[in-house]
């Protein structure tokens, strides 16, 4: 783990070593400047090669810039609406200790001496007054930030407008979720995005914690789970297998209960519905005009809920839980080998009294032919929606396009970092799995729009595997809100 203050001071090194190899210009407090898009790398292989884990992502983001070209905006303000208390995740009041907050306030520094202009963050509207500044064509707002779900209702609403037709931005770029780009689109418009600067979407992206300490204790019946991901190997069928392991009657009662110590502690609400995702299902699909439909009824969504089911409930090592903290309460109390959650866990500081050290793995693959590791979000997350009377395109596309690139910079790496902090991160291969997790976000049009997105999290909340049935009881329900959102956004003006 790269420590505050090492991790500032590798990224100011890094970018002193990007600014060299790209030819930048660079003025203290703040004249805009031309960047090149690509560099030629000068660095030592050996160099390279000696970085791991977040140092070599911060080193591999460096060499990739925008391509906003020099402009100057003359003091003009660009507003953002923001949810509610969560300014720190947008625009801190200064530079403090803490290297997330300090990479996120150095962000909008820097996007202010480049391009001359001022970021207002704003949380004083909620909901309805959002709607209100819409209809009544207020342009004091360019942009706000919501969850996905209330993201495509104010695209249902007629209230946003199509991210591509904006200029300078580069939508293709990695600091932007491709996922998220078509969840809300219909008919090539794209009405919501997630970019590298939505910190609390980060936040709440889900993932499975295993306990290292624990895992050293049954070496010699667990594989090396890292590698595991790396080759690809880390399947639905072996987290089953592995969390099979660890059970011990600690309380000596002779029948399991919360006291004991369990391969997994399974939360059965929430964190049950990214397996489907996991596993490379969507809940629906396009046709050949790009309109979404309901696409459930196959064998493989069978498979899914019948290995879940058994992960779940048919595992003697398995504790399930339909509350928010008895799951994580073992796992932090080292009784636990696994536990599914959130990034939020960990910087929330649910394990900070945990003596073992713990360490990150994706939800699993479906089986080895699937490609790459996915997951979601929790809908409290944000993302980004243009609002109908944004004043000024050429601002909104530089200050969105410079401000995320910036953030898949240095953001990113410090909030993994934070997130890597206290009993984890004891390998470089941590940063890693935060990496593929983080770049396996998916975004799901029938999870935003009513669809059959939370059918897991039913279904194993009330202990049924009898996906036939749940499937005939709510077809009819998730088709008539899919529809609804199809024919409310082809009818947007925008």
């Amino acid at each position: 783990m790269i420590k505050f203050p090492r991790l500032i001071s590798f990224i100011l090194s890094i970018l002193i070593l990007a600014t060299t190899l790209l030819g930048c210009e660079t003025e203290v407090g703040g004249s805009n400047v031309s960047y090149e898009t690509e560099a030629a790398q000068t660095a030592t292989q050996d160099y390279i090669d000696s970085l791991t884990g977040i140092e070599r992502i911060i080193y591999e983001r460096s060499l990739v810039m925008d391509k906003v070209p020099k402009l100057d905006f003359d003091g003009e303000t660009f507003a953002v609406i923001i949810p509610e208390n969560s300014i720190n995740d947008w625009r801190p009041e200064d530079m403090t200790s803490d290297q997330l907050s300090s990479s996120i306030y150095m962000n909008c520094e820097y996007v202010e001496g480049r391009i001359g202009c001022k970021l207002i963050f704003s949380d004083e509207a909620n909901d309805e007054e959002i709607k209100d500044l819409v209809a009544t064509g207020d342009d004091t707002y360019s942009v706000v930030v919501q969850s996905y779900n209330k993201i495509g209702q104010l695209a249902m609403d007629n209230r946003l407008r199509d991210w591509e037709t904006i200029p300078y931005m580069n939508l293709d770029a990695p600091w932007w979720n491709q996922s998220a780009r078509e969840a809300v689109s219909v008919l090539g418009k794209t009405y919501m995005m997630v970019g590298a600067s939505c910190v609390q979407e980060v936040k709440v992206t889900y993932c499975v914690y295993y306990n290292k300490t624990l895992a050293e204790q049954y070496k010699s019946e667990l594989p090396n789970l890292y590698n595991l991901v790396y080759k690809g190997q880390w399947t639905l069928d072996k987290f089953i297998e592995v969390s099979r392991i660890g059970y011990v009657d600690l309380n000596g009662n002779t029948r399991k209960d919360p006291n004991d110590q369990f391969g997994l502690a399974g939360q059965t609400t929430s964190y049950a519905v990214p397996f489907l995702y996991s596993c490379g299902e969507m809940t629906t699909q396009r046709d050949s005009d790009g309109i979404p439909y309901i696409h459930m009824n196959n064998e493989k969504v069978v498979s899914i809920v019948e290995k879940v089911y058994s992960l779940i409930y048919e595992n003697k090592a398995t504790w399930p839980t339909r509350d928010w903290s008895t799951h994580s309460d073992i796992f932090a109390d080292g009784r636990a080998l696994f536990m599914y959650g959130t990034f939020g866990h960990a910087l929330g500081g649910y394990f900070d009294t945990m003596e073992d050290t713990y360490g990150f793995l994706p939800y699993p693959k479906y089986d080895e032919l699937q490609n790459d590791y996915y997951t979601i979000t929790d809908p409290s997350g944000s993302t980004f929606g243009i609002l109908l009377h944004c004043p000024n395109d050429e601002l909104l596309g530089a200050v969105m396009e410079i401000y995320n690139n910036r953030a898949w910079q240095q953001v990113q790496p410090a909030l993994y970092d934070a997130a890597l902090k206290g009993r984890s991160a004891d390998a470089p291969e941590d940063g890693d799995m935060l990496d593929i997790i983080n770049r396996g976000v998916v975004y799901d049009f029938g999870y935003v729009y009513g669809g059959p997105g939370e059918l897991l999290s039913k279904m194993m909340t009330h202990k049924t595997k009898d996906y036939a049935s749940q499937y005939a009881q709510r077809i009819r329900g998730w088709e008539n809100n899919i529809n609804t959102a199809v024919d409310s956004i082809i009818n947007s003006e925008w």
